[in-house]
């Protein structure tokens, strides 16, 4: 964030700051906030954030949120959602070419909870100053509402789009590539080495660019700090764990009826596991996405891992609703892996702390999603102003942060404000986030339901012993649904 933002930002309170987090995939009915579910399309569901697609939660629709507050606000209204001002209401004036002067965007996207708040917010902030009107229209079922409003030729202008589901609504024609007035407007060719390479990759298909990165939102380490501090234990504040370190805070900390760390099943131990896949050197398929490899011996490791520490310390935390948290939450366990959707509600416990997640393998990687901002017009005034409303937001995306996101341009994600310190606890960690190849259909056939949750959730759950063997089946299956979707989609 530029500096002149950061007296704006003092006049919010950090509690509100954070309750805006219900977050890219999640809203909040109260309790536990519901971890983002599989989207709809392809065969088989896509992610609803970034990498591979958990299982959905109970109550989860498709890639929407399974619980939203906000409704279709446009640019000129209040936020919905929020309770609140916007962080930073002032900002740089956008400075937008001449055929984008006097247009109006639509914008469509998936940010249902406090963060389509926000995001209205900041809408309206560029609007005010830009000669450009956005309307911001937060859409449950957002994937399911674009492929009809495809059919019936009314998409919207521009939609945030989840960085897994890229390749397969470029593949469809419903996101358009963006024109070189419309990248120019956004910032040109140099804006690219704002953004963590692999991050800025997944908005790219068939050599044509679609989307330009807004955020990340990797996993976290939650601790208990009155219970790491009882235990003698120190958790790094500028670095992730190492397994030795890790291993003896799990040990020191799992004892008088309190777990160590709290894992469940679905997304609480799929995400672990592709993130530990690729900590031990492997990955979710080959180069060119034809043949899933993620039973190979680094994920045997890893699902061997996982449930090992997962009897040790929570063996009877399963199912939907992120029971895990719930376990931290109650104090009942020490620490959780999770995603920055539940910092709104963890923030309001004092005794919550925020780190990255440790390094159990030879290189770190951190599961992770990535809200983008792609094209769904090719009218090039409209792909003009639009471009121009990217790059304005992007320059100021560390505002972004009050959605409970980190911003992924590194010129706004080193100069985030005081309040946002639990994410800029964790902010490192997406230059090693994991994204999916940008294939369409990737990300469900070899995830969740229908890839390595076939194989992640029966051996936790004790119903499977051999490891290699359930993921040797959940393989073929994803390496069937990889061939099905290369035929069908032509890579």
């Amino acid at each position: 964030m530029n500096v002149r933002f950061k007296q704006r930002w003092g006049s919010i309170s950090v509690l509100m700051m954070l309750s805006m987090v219900l977050a890219a995939c999640g809203g909040n009915t109260g309790g536990t906030t519901t971890t983002p579910s599989g989207s709809a399309g392809g065969s088989a569901s896509e992610s609803a954030a970034g990498s591979v697609a958990p299982s959905a939660p109970a109550g989860g629709g498709s890639a929407s949120a399974s619980a939203s507050t906000g409704g279709g606000a446009s640019a000129s209204a209040s936020a919905s959602g929020s309770g609140g001002a916007a962080p930073g209401s002032s900002g740089a004036a956008a400075s937008c070419p001449d055929n984008a002067q006097g247009q109006t965007i639509q914008m469509w996207s998936p940010l249902t909870g406090g963060d389509g708040g926000v995001m209205t917010q900041l809408a309206q902030q560029f609007s005010q100053s830009s000669g450009v009107t956005v309307n911001h229209v937060p859409q449950p079922e957002y994937l399911q509402k674009l492929e009809t409003a495809a059919a019936g030729q009314t998409l919207p202008d521009m939609t945030v789009i989840r960085a897994a589901d890229i390749a397969q609504m470029a593949a469809r024609n419903i996101i358009k590539p963006m024109s070189a007035d419309a990248l120019t407007a956004a910032g040109g060719d140099a804006i690219a080495g704002e953004f963590p390479e692999q991050v800025w990759n997944i908005g790219e298909y068939k050599d044509q660019r679609y989307a330009v990165p807004l955020d990340v939102h990797p996993l976290v380490l939650y601790y208990n700090k009155d219970l790491v501090s009882a235990a003698g234990v120190t958790i790094p504040e500028d670095r992730p764990m190492t397994r030795e370190e890790f291993e003896a805070a799990v040990e020191a900390l799992n004892k008088d009826g309190v777990a160590g760390i709290a894992i469940g099943t679905l997304f609480s131990g799929e995400t672990m596991f592709e993130m530990l896949l690729r900590q031990f050197g492997g990955d979710l398929a080959n180069e060119g996405g034809t043949e899933a490899t993620y039973n190979s011996e680094a994920g045997v490791q890893a699902l061997t891992y996982i449930r090992d520490l997962k009897q040790r310390t929570t063996p009877n935390i399963s199912g939907a609703g992120d029971p895990e948290v719930t376990q931290f939450q109650q104090g009942k366990a020490a620490m959780v892996i999770h995603g920055p959707w539940h910092i709104g509600n963890l923030s309001k416990l004092p005794f919550t702390g925020y780190a990255q997640v440790p390094q159990i393998g030879d290189q770190f990687a951190v599961w992770g999603g990535s809200h983008q901002l792609a094209l769904a017009t090719e009218d090039p005034a409209k792909q003009a102003a639009a471009g121009c409303w990217i790059g304005w937001l992007s320059q100021n995306s560390a505002q972004w942060a009050a959605a409970g996101q980190v911003p992924a341009r590194e010129s706004a994600r080193s100069n985030l404000p005081d309040e946002a310190a639990p994410v800029r606890a964790f902010a490192d960690e997406i230059e090693e986030v994991i994204m999916p190849q940008p294939l369409p259909g990737f990300s469900g056939a070899v995830g969740g339901t229908e890839g390595f949750g076939r194989a992640v959730n029966p051996v936790l759950l004790g119903q499977q012993q051999d490891v290699k063997a359930a993921l040797d089946q959940a393989a073929q299956r994803s390496t069937q649904l990889l061939q099905q979707n290369a035929q069908r989609y032509g890579e």
